[in-house]
This record gives structure tokens, sequence and C-alpha cells, in this order.
């Protein structure tokens, strides 16, 4: 475990570390939505550099423009890449906290309703399993 070798991956891979940082901060904080806000941009991210540090060098260029656009926040499209493309199978626990995380959307940013801590927590502790997958797949 470490930073992702494809050096176009650590970009994606160090901001998903940030993020989490962030993300705990405001959870801690007391504000929910911005946790599962930036906790959401955590597997986005992580999705992303594991997808470009299994991708040949020839190919990243390619991979990195489809990460352009709303369809790039998708976490199922990116869990669907991350199976067509580099063939990752993913255990039934962590397909669970992909579901789980899978509600997210980059909409959040507008949300003003409280979002109920508990759900939070169960939010945030889907990323921080899905945070221990990804590494331990670079």
């Amino acid at each position: 475990m470490g930073l992702p070798q494809a050096p176009e991956a650590r970009l994606y891979y160090r901001a998903a570390k940030l993020r989490f940082e962030e993300a705990v901060v405001l959870l801690e904080a007391g504000k929910s939505v911005g946790a599962v806000y930036l906790a959401g941009y955590t597997v986005e991210c992580f999705l992303k550099a594991l997808l470009l540090d299994g991708t040949p060098p020839g190919l990243r260029k390619r991979l990195l423009t489809k990460f352009r656009g709303r369809r790039a926040h998708d976490i199922e499209w990116l869990r669907d890449l991350y199976r067509r493309s580099i063939g990752g199978t993913i255990p039934r626990d962590v397909a669970l906290h992909l579901m789980r995380v899978a509600t997210w959307d980059t909409d959040l940013r507008y949300e003003t309703a409280l979002q109920a801590q508990g759900d939070a927590n169960k939010f945030v502790q889907s990323v921080i399993a899905l945070t221990k997958w990804a590494e331990g797949r670079m």
C-alpha cells in the first residue's frame, strides 16, 4: 500500500486522501451534508486512481478525457468502468458499500436541509471500507 505507480493516478489518490480528511473534520463539527459531499468525492477519486493505475501508459490520456462532465462523478459508472477496463472483481462486502455510496451526487453542494448524523456516519463508514479496499488494490 502506498502511492499508485501511475503518475496520473497519484493526483486522484492524493485528492481522495485530502477530501476524506476534510470530510472527517466536517463530520466531527456536525456538518453532515458537507461531510457526505466530500466523502463522496473521496470514493470518486479513489475509483479514478484505480482506473488510471490499472490502465497501460499509452491509454491513460484517453481515459482522462472520460473524466469530464456529470457522468465522471457517477460512482456506478466508475464502478462499471473499473469492472470492464481493469477486469477487477469487487468483493460482495465492497459492492454493498459501493451501493450505499452510489446514492451520492454532486447536487449535494446545493443541499441546505440537515442530514441525519447517523446516516452521515454510516456513509463515512462505507467510505472508510472502500478506501481500505482501494488502497489494497494499488
